[in-house]
């Protein structure tokens, strides 16, 4: 992969990586809601300790409130095969890949072709 391929595999999956922990994750934010009964949330939050995880708060129905961290782990396993693909295109057919070709060996006189002494 060319080094343009990898800087850009390495901004999207950095990128990437922020949205998924500060803005909203990819697949469900709370995972665990539908295993509460019925009526039942879930909210989710960034958490800074530790880092990259979230934190899921769900409330039931007759008030009671429960939290619990979330890693986004399949978010991010997501990003890496994006991350890989984006720059796998960009290393294959970017401009970093044409080649100049080699320059021609020079090799014995050529004989010059023509009438003779005249």
């Amino acid at each position: 992969m060319s080094a343009g391929g990898l800087r850009s595999a390495g901004a999207i999956f950095l990128i990437g990586v922020l949205v998924v922990w500060l803005i909203r994750p990819i697949g469900n934010p709370c995972p665990d809601v539908d295993k509460l009964p019925t009526g039942s949330t879930g909210s989710s939050a960034p958490s800074f300790g530790p880092p990259l995880t979230r934190m899921c708060t769900y409330s039931t129905p007759d008030g009671t409130k429960a939290r619990k961290r979330y890693v986004p782990v399949v978010d991010v396993l997501l990003l890496a095969v994006l991350a890989g693909a984006v720059g796998g295109a960009i290393g294959l057919l970017g401009p970093g890949r044409r080649r100049a070709r080699p320059p021609r060996r020079a090799g014995p006189p050529r004989p010059e072709h023509g009438g003779g002494d005249g």
